[in-house]
């Protein structure tokens, strides 16, 4: 996946907004197209995200060429202009996983904040983490997909990022949706923050909304890297405006930072090896889940009925139990990934349900939900699911002045005061992100991954048993009734759930509470190991899928 290419950023922007710019590249490629940059047709490729416009910039990028991670890159920049409540250029960070076809070997990227090294127990506190200055660690996105692309893209920042740049610079139609987002920004934003980020106001439905600060900071970083960043006048400036309104990030906390490629956490399940992100993302977490039920035999079991809710509820109390106790930023907590992903300890949770010994803790407080995954699979079936996020709505709500920026609250995701989890300078914080890949023989069979909190870790599993166990096509499993339960006895269940099943699960001591959403929008995609072809789904809608 490495060799490089030149690709023509194809002008497919929304709203018929076809320009040239100096940020585009005059770039040709001899693949069959013609002079003009005509759509090459690509087969057995597809794309499933929340959002038209990723789709369509991820489309541009495999139509002339690109792959994977080049489309999924695409897809998250244009999110970030398109969607940055829930996850921006200066959102918090993310993680990644990567099958690389070439390879036959599954990569991992990991892209979270880090706290600021100037922290001190007492200068946060749970209070504070979540809106303002305070709450901001250290950007993780530009580095991590700047990573991605030089690792195992074929296109530079500037291609992959051509549709975003003309989206800001531009302008996007602004829709009742976005207008609602920015309306809750105003009033969570601090008077500086609004001035910055809405000089102009709130813009009306309907209108074009342009971005020409953030426009400039993408550019920037075509021109001259993460750097450009992390290191030059973009970080003086952020740096600056912080410490004029009590923030303590400073120029070091910007220079040291790094995205980091990782070994991802891998579990066989079922005769399916299954790769995510290691800690601090969750899918440790998710993938603990499916060994504890792989010892019991769901093909005996109703889909969806009391039984297997049960299962799943009891193998989730035990495994967020140990999250909590043992799980937090490995370069500052010692703990056995293999160990809790072993079968012995699978082993040992199913005998505590099959003994009826499990037993409920209290958890911490949820978090807020605003997050977006992509998952894309190109013609030469190299996979690649990329969650991010601002964290909740816009995160931080802070806004930079000549930017373009919205922050997000990484330290929110820290626990406070004490545990494993609980913030220390230059630490990363635990997050809910578990984006998945999944091989069968060795061969790629399927990608996915979900936005939505701590549901993530839950629905991710539940997503996988669909596919894998219940035999769901990826249409099924993204509509599928869910729960949701982290260590207690509250157990979250679709609003559709009837009332027998209700009462059932009540007897079994649990406080069953129907709800109307359990998770964001998921992205499935599976690969036909004997055609080579895929099929997909959004739970977004069919604007956000394209399969090729």
């Amino acid at each position: 996946m490495k060799a490089k290419i030149n690709v023509m950023a194809v002008g497919l922007v929304s709203f018929s907004l076809l320009f040239s710019n100096s940020y585009g590249e005059n770039l040709n490629r001899n693949n069959g197209s013609d002079s003009a940059g005509s759509i090459v047709k690509v087969e057995h490729s597809a794309i499933s995200t929340p959002h038209p416009e990723a789709r369509k910039a991820a489309s541009e990028i495999l139509a002339k060429g690109g792959n994977a991670v080049d489309a999924a890159v695409a897809a998250l920049s244009t999110l970030a202009v398109v969607q940055t409540s829930s996850v921006g250029i200066a959102g918090y960070g993310g993680s990644i996983v990567i099958y690389s076809a070439k390879d036959k070997k599954v990569y991992s990227i990991d892209f979270d904040s880090r706290a600021p090294y100037a922290y001190k127990p007492g200068i946060i506190t749970k209070e504070n983490a979540t809106l303002g200055y305070l709450a901001v660690g250290v950007p993780g996105i530009v580095a991590g997909l700047e990573l991605a692309l030089k690792n195992h893209g074929t296109v530079s920042w500037k291609a992959a990022t051509q549709h975003a740049f003309e989206l800001a610079d531009k302008g996007l139609v602004v829709d009742e949706k976005l207008n609602k987002a920015l309306q809750g920004f105003v009033k969570n934003a601090d008077k500086a923050s609004v001035a910055a980020y809405l000089p102009n106001g709130i813009p009306a439905v309907g209108s074009v909304w342009v971005q020409k600060d953030l426009a400039n900071v993408i550019k920037a970083i075509g021109d001259g890297g993460s750097d450009a960043f992390y290191k030059g006048d973009i970080a003086k400036k952020i740096v600056k405006h912080f410490k004029e309104h009590g923030g303590i990030l400073s120029e070091e906390d910007f220079s040291r930072y790094k995205a980091q490629e990782v070994e991802p956490v891998k579990i066989s399940y079922r005769g399916n090896d299954i790769y995510s992100p290691p800690v601090p993302s969750a899918g440790i977490t998710s993938l603990s889940i499916l060994k504890t039920l792989e010892k019991f035999d769901l093909s005996k079991v109703e889909p969806f009925g009391v039984e297997y809710y049960n299962l799943f509820a009891q193998s989730s109390k035990l495994v967020w139990e140990e999250r909590f106790r043992l799980l937090g930023d490995p370069d500052y907590v010692k703990f056995s990934a293999d160990e809790l992903l072993s079968d012995k300890l699978a082993k040992e949770r199913a005998d505590k349900i099959r003994n009826n010994k499990v037993l409920a803790i209290n958890p911490s407080e949820p978090e807020p939900l605003h997050t977006v995954n992509v998952v894309v699979i190109d013609k030469d079936q190299n996979i690649v699911s990329l969650t991010a996020t601002q964290g909740g709505g816009y995160g931080s709500n802070v806004a930079v002045p000549g930017t373009g920026l919205v922050f997000g609250h990484g330290i929110s995701r820290f626990d406070f005061p004490t545990g494993p989890n609980a913030p220390e300078p230059g630490k990363r914080m635990q997050h809910n992100m578990a984006p998945i890949v999944v091989l069968r023989d060795g061969k790629p069979l399927l990608g996915l991954g979900l936005p939505g909190g701590r549901f993530i870790v839950t629905v991710t599993s539940q997503l996988l048993v669909d596919v894998l166990d219940f035999k769901q096509t990826p249409e099924q499993a993204v509509k599928a009734p869910r729960i949701h339960n982290e260590g207690d006895n509250n157990l979250k269940v679709s609003k559709e759930t009837d009332d027998v099943k209700v009462k059932a699960l009540e007897a079994k001591g649990f406080k069953v509470n129907r709800v109307s959403e359990l998770g964001g929008p998921a992205n499935v995609i599976v690969i036909d190991q004997k055609t080579g072809k895929v099929d997909a789904a959004s739970q977004a809608g069919p604007t956000g899928v394209e399969i090729r």
